[in-house]
């Protein structure tokens, strides 16, 4: 006999076992397919070799070991072959072509990883397109270094993290790249459905992270009780309004605006010494001659230390929520995005948490804040999701159905410590030595363009 007061809790538990149970297999089918996705990419390797051996007259078993299609005809005969036999465009086959010979040659690990379902086939193309262009001689050390993070990455987040770690070992100097880069740049328009295009535009990073900071200020300037529009609604609007109308009333307002961009400079590289390049907030490495032009138009500069222990702000205790300026914009750096699990919207644009909650004896202290875009902010809070805070500022969060995600700040290696104000309780003694040499310093404009709320809500 069923006692009907268990029955209540009973089905709840059936409920969320059936639904663990579908998403294991949701995962399953995911891990199947990026093994089917290896298989046919090793094939695809095969049917290169053979187009080749079939130029040069080889027999299946010559051919098969032979080396890839190289000249544009044979590369031309296989790509028409495979493109018309799927029914894929041409320019998809030799991408996956492509793929499928850099996996095979050079990146073995990865088309390992691949076959074991570890990461998919975009995962996979990420890093065939980045290591494209570092000499073969480097694919192993790149493939190394970045293969962990696409195992536990979105694609997006391994995109971003790929084309970084790019930036930093490519042989050539930033500065040559850029002015390679900057004679591509353009504005293009793709029709889409139901009336509507889309606009794309090429252009410096700096530039465009300027401009999208601005189109932000602007449309949350524009939030109302009355305001129907959207925030992205809002943006586009403002874009066409300061296109199109530059003498009209919103673009007449929005010249007061100063969009904010966070660059972070390595001292020696600011002064012309060294060729390390700087970090735009946001993007990543950018060239250091754009960097010491974007420092020297910038209303302010702030210096950085290397050493947290010299008198900075990083905690305030149970002393009061609101949370220092340097503090602040020190975790906005180093945070970079959200912190939850696959969100890459930028900490410039998201609150500050206490992971342990405030009104629950949490402090205001670097270890206890991390950066929640405010949809994730309100899920934290509002769910059945849960976060700690683990060493190095990792955080643990559980779903509802009891699965663990792993988050880390994108730049925990190297975090900036404004050097002022200093507060008095943590300023070291005059027997703790001499003040570091300065690190690094960050150009912005004065004042926070995303000011957010002092009280204290969690």
């Amino acid at each position: 006999m069923v006692d009907a007061t268990d029955a209540g809790p009973r089905r709840q538990f059936d409920a969320r076992a059936a639904f663990d149970a579908d998403l294991d297999y949701v995962h399953d089918i995911t891990r199947r397919q990026a093994s089917l996705e290896a298989d046919k990419l090793v094939a695809v390797a095969r049917l290169s070799r053979r187009a080749r051996g079939r130029t040069l007259g080889l027999d299946a078993e010559e051919s098969a070991v032979c080396g890839f299609a190289h000249t544009e005809d044979e590369k031309r005969l296989l790509v028409a072959e495979v493109g018309t036999t799927l029914r894929v465009p041409e320019c998809t086959v030799g991408s996956m072509v492509t793929d499928a010979e850099t996996l095979v040659t050079s990146l073995p690990l990865t088309l390992a990883a691949l076959q074991a379902g570890e990461i998919t086939g975009r995962h996979a193309h990420v890093m065939v397109a980045q290591c494209s262009t570092v000499p073969v001689e480097a694919h192993g050390e790149f493939e190394a270094a970045l293969l962990p993070a696409a195992a536990r990455l979105t694609v997006a987040q391994f995109t971003q993290r790929a084309r970084i770690y790019r930036e930093r070992v490519h042989p050539e100097t930033p500065r040559k790249r850029h002015v390679e880069a900057l004679a591509r740049r353009g504005v293009w328009v793709d029709p889409a459905a139901d009336g509507m295009a889309q606009l794309s535009v090429l252009l410096p990073a700096a530039e465009a992270i300027a401009i999208d900071d601005k189109l932000d200020q602007i449309a949350r300037s524009q939030r109302g009780p009355d305001e129907p529009r959207t925030h992205a609604q809002r943006r586009c609007d403002a874009a066409i309004a300061l296109l199109l109308d530059p003498d009209g009333d919103l673009a007449t307002a929005a010249r007061s605006v100063r969009p904010q961009v966070i660059l972070t400079v390595p001292a020696l590289s600011l002064l012309g010494h060294t060729e390390e390049p700087a970090e735009l907030h946001g993007y990543g490495p950018i060239d250091p001659v754009t960097a010491r032009r974007l420092t020297a138009d910038a209303p302010s500069v702030t210096r950085w230390l290397t050493d947290p222990i010299t008198g900075h702000a990083l905690s305030v205790g149970r002393e009061s929520y609101r949370i220092p300026a340097d503090l602040r914009l020190a975790l906005t750096i180093e945070d970079e995005t959200c912190r939850f699990p696959g969100c890459r919207r930028r900490a410039q644009r998201c609150e500050l948490d206490h992971v342990h909650a405030w009104a629950e004896g949490g402090d205001t202290s670097h270890a206890n804040l991390a950066s929640l875009c405010s949809k994730h902010h309100h899920l934290k809070h509002e769910s059945d999701w849960t976060v700690n805070a683990l060493p190095g500022r990792e955080l643990q969060w559980t779903s509802p159905i009891g699965r663990v995600h792993i988050t880390e700040p994108a730049n925990p290696a190297h975090p900036p410590w404004p050097e002022s104000p200093p507060s008095p309780r943590l300023e070291p003694s005059p027997s703790s030595g001499s003040e570091p040499p300065p690190k690094r310093s960050a150009s912005r404009p004065v004042g926070d363009s995303h000011p957010l709320p002092d009280d204290a809500p969690f």
